[in-house]
């Protein structure tokens, strides 16, 4: 590391925890809490779609209320973040348009995107696995076992990414 970049990141740094600027947002419990729960509904959700049970269908009450309680999560989560975003964006974030031009039926990308912070680049990526996932879904009309592990397996590992990305800032 250059002599250069080391004084901004210790300048960063200090900024950070002096309040001044922050690289992140704050540590903030309802997001561990939330992502935690969706996490645990999300593997109850693939599990009983695995199985066959109504899960596995499209159309099923389950299925319905899991696809509305996932969106009503991020929706949640995502405007939050937006309140509390860090003055560093994420270095990463035009990867969000590459990853939602390739999902079928993905949400719309917000106007601002490139100025994500690492927690909301998170969270939306992991929205984006999450209409992958319904896409799959609504496109057979039911999940067969191979697709709940091939889209559940992405999305499962990008909540625990998100997970541990909003611990990061943990006091």
């Amino acid at each position: 590391m250059s002599v250069q970049i080391f004084r901004v990141v210790v300048v960063l740094l200090c900024l950070d925890f002096a309040g001044c600027a922050r690289i992140v947002a704050k540590y903030d419990a309802f997001y561990s809490l939330t992502l935690n729960k969706f996490s645990e509904d999300t593997a109850k959700f693939l599990a009983a779609a695995e199985a066959g049970k109504q899960e596995r269908l499209y159309t099923s009450k389950e299925t319905v209320t899991f696809y509305a309680a996932g969106y009503n999560t991020f929706d949640r989560l995502s405007q939050r973040a937006a309140l509390d975003r860090g003055m560093i964006r994420c270095s990463t974030n035009a990867q969000l348009k590459v990853l939602a031009d390739n999902i079928t039926n993905a949400s719309r990308l917000p106007d601002d995107y490139l100025s994500f912070d690492c927690l909301e680049f998170q969270l939306f990526a992991t929205r984006l696995l999450f209409d992958d996932l319904k896409s799959a879904h609504e496109t057979g009309g039911a999940l067969t076992r191979g697709e709940a592990r091939a889209y559940g397996v992405p999305l499962q590992v990008a909540i625990l990414g998100a997970i541990r990305t909003f611990d990061l800032t943990r006091p």
